[in-house]
């Protein structure tokens, strides 16, 4: 049978996991698909050598020079796609067994989908099963991403959206790429069950510097899209959580300054309405700084007030 769907695998540290995923694909009852693997520049030994040790005759492998972060990788995963279909599966997490038959038999009932999800079996750290909003309107964006990233594509979606963007390379990527397509007017299937198994707890998943630049890839978002955030408490709204953010994970990871100067920036913006709903934002810093010492919370203290 022709192949239908590419399984777009990228890869950068996960070491065995690596392999653990690569036998969930090969495991698939529908055998209409063929796999890439990108592994991004950077890549630990471990992870090198299963990379290596991998041969199929329905697999292509290809390694990047250099670490460009994970959304460059996808898209080399998506541009060596020749199937109307792809995949796209983390090198640290799995697929069912049945994930490419429930995904292409979503896209045949649903010519109209542009992409495909489910519910994920989450595992490693945690056992249990996440859902996914199976009809999210353009507000459910505002607090949270509602659709996940890993899910099947049309690959003339992701040509049409001119793929991942530079300026997200490392992170939210999947965030900008789902407002995209529901900017320009595409819709999504979600599967009705679980089709994707997710690891919880890989510390390299989510980094602090991925959490401190959190309000700097939601302005890149706000200002990429203007139609959906044409409605004005919808941005603010959006920019609001990143700067919450990034501003928590200032605190969280000792420096209160850099925290107290976001507060202070989303007021300017009109993140807040008024100081006083701020209050609780901007009194976090204040808290995170009190173990300081009092001329470091003076000097905070100084800059919220300012005017």
């Amino acid at each position: 049978m022709a192949p239908l769907i590419t399984i777009g695998i990228t890869s950068y540290r996960e070491g065995d996991w690596l392999r653990a995923c690569w036998s969930s694909v090969v495991g698939q009852t529908d055998e209409r698909w063929r796999a890439v693997l990108v592994l991004d520049g950077g890549a630990d030994a471990a992870t090198r050598a299963v990379f290596d040790s991998l041969d199929d005759p329905r697999l292509s492998k290809h390694a990047l020079a250099d670490n460009g972060g994970p959304y460059p990788a996808r898209n080399r995963a998506f541009a060596l796609t020749e199937t109307p279909y792809h995949f796209y599966l983390d090198g640290d997490d799995q697929l069912l067994p049945d994930s490419v038959a429930i995904v292409l038999e979503q896209f045949a009932a649903h010519p109209e989908a542009s992409f495909v999800y489910g519910d994920y079996q989450l595992f490693g750290a945690r056992d249990e099963v996440q859902r996914w909003n199976p009809a999210p309107t353009w507000d459910d964006f505002v607090p949270s991403q509602p659709i996940p990233g890993p899910c099947a594509y049309k690959r003339a979606l992701w040509e049409e959206l001119g793929g991942y963007p530079q300026e997200l390379a490392r992170g939210n990527g999947d965030y900008d790429l789902l407002i995209g397509a529901l900017e320009r007017g595409h819709t999504g299937r979600h599967a009705g069950r679980i089709f994707y198994r997710h690891r919880v707890g890989h510390g390299r998943r989510v980094s602090g510097s991925y959490e401190r630049r959190y309000w700097e890839t939601a302005e890149t978002i706000v200002r990429r899209h203007p139609v959906f955030f044409a409605d004005r408490q919808r941005a603010l709204g959006f920019l609001a959580v990143g700067y919450r953010r990034s501003l928590e994970a200032e605190l969280a990871d000792g420096h209160p300054l850099r925290a107290a100067a976001l507060a202070r920036r989303g007021v300017e913006r009109g993140l807040w309405r008024d100081r006083a709903s701020a209050g609780e934002v901007l009194s976090a810093a204040v808290r995170g700084a009190a173990r300081m010492g009092r001329d470091r919370l003076d000097r905070i203290r100084t800059s919220i007030q300012r005017p």
